[in-house]
C-alpha cells in the first residue's frame, strides 16, 4: 500500500479492483495480483478507519469533560 496517500484514493481503487475482479475475462495470474493488492488496501482502509474512530472517542471524551465542567445552573430571578 506504499503507492496510496489517502484513504478515499485507496478505497477507489479496492473498488476498481472489485470490479475488475468481477470480470470473468480476468485471468489467473492477475487475478491472484489483484487479490494480493486488494487485501493490503482493505488493511490499510480498516487501520484508518480505526484510527480515525479513536480520535473521534477521544474528542467526545474531552467534549463531555468540557462541557460538563462548564455547565452551570440558571436559577431562578
Amino acid at each position: 500500500m506504499s503507492n496510496k496517500k489517502n484513504f478515499e484514493e485507496a478505497l477507489k481503487r479496492l473498488e476498481e479492483i472489485a470490479d475488475t475482479m468481477e470480470n470473468d475475462e480476468t485471468g489467473l495470474e492477475e487475478s491472484v495480483k489483484l487479490y494480493k493488492e486488494g487485501v493490503e488496501l482493505a488493511a490499510y482502509c480498516a487501520e484508518k478507519l480505526n484510527s480515525a474512530e479513536q480520535q473521534v472517542s477521544q474528542l467526545k471524551i474531552k467534549a463531555d469533560d468540557i462541557f460538563e465542567k462548564e455547565a452551570f445552573d440558571i436559577g431562578e430571578e
